[in-house]
């Protein structure tokens, strides 16, 4: 389910294609993404009396809404209601959301999805997708979803070489073999793969996943892996890797 917290009066739905085409996007610079998160990416024994929980972006967003978290139900409850009133800080870089938490139960939520990309900066840029994952009880990390821990090129690299040919991302434990799922990042910037190429690969040991791509010089490229549509990605109990988005710039 995707929920709508309203801040302001507009309302923007944007659909999002998984395929290997090319959108238009500002190639001014970078697209916005989440940096921080309270309580943190994975937290574990969070009190379930917490009444609001935050995600800050790298810049300015624009803070007239309605601005749409969406549920994950495969990794976590939504903490959140529907008619639930999102808010923004002075400055524009942290949205606060109210929650309603209880005892030992892991929670989920994305910012940004394939149903919806309504955080957009100040300047209109849509923010990357992200998703945050905590408990308020006991956790281990194998306890949460599969998650990326790095990215060729970096998160947010500059200066990317545009006769690189592929991509690739780095997960914190084995992939099972299967489907797979690289997301168009829609308003964010240009999809670097392309039709007909040759199809992503794992590696032997299925810790990292590559992606053939064509890029162009001067642009800015992202892309996502799995999402709340298509997550092709699981580890090898079937679980489903949390949702990552990812740009870069070439020279």
């Amino acid at each position: 389910m995707f929920y709508r917290h309203l801040v302001g009066a507009s309302l923007s739905l944007v659909v999002i294609i998984m395929a290997a085409s090319v959108v238009g996007a500002q190639q001014a610079g970078l697209p916005p993404r989440v940096i921080a998160t309270a309580p943190e990416q994975f937290a574990a024994n969070v009190d379930p009396g917490l009444t609001s929980i935050s995600v800050t972006f790298d810049r300015p967003m624009t803070t007239q809404g309605p601005f749409g978290f969406g549920s994950l139900r495969w990794a976590g409850v939504y903490p959140s209601t529907q008619d639930a009133r999102a808010s923004w800080s002075d400055d524009g870089v942290t949205c606060t959301l109210p929650v309603t938490l209880l005892p030992d139960v892991t929670y989920a939520l994305t910012v940004n999805t394939s149903k919806g990309r309504e955080f957009v900066s100040a300047d209109g840029i849509a923010a990357l997708n992200f998703a945050l994952v905590f408990a308020t009880g006991e956790r281990t990390e194998d306890d949460f979803p599969p998650y990326v821990v790095d990215c060729t090129p970096p998160q947010a690299a500059e200066g990317v070489d545009p006769a690189l040919s592929e991509v690739t991302v780095t997960f914190n434990r084995p992939i099972a073999p299967g489907d797979h799922s690289w997301v168009l990042q829609q308003g964010s910037g240009q999809y670097p793969g392309y039709r007909g190429g040759p199809p992503p690969t794992l590696s032997a040991d299925r810790l990292s996943a590559t992606l053939p791509v064509r890029l162009a010089p001067n642009t800015v490229y992202s892309l996502g892996i799995n999402d709340i549509v298509y997550f092709g990605y699981k580890d090898t109990k079937g679980r489903p890797l949390l949702p990552y988005g990812w740009s870069f710039k070439t020279r």
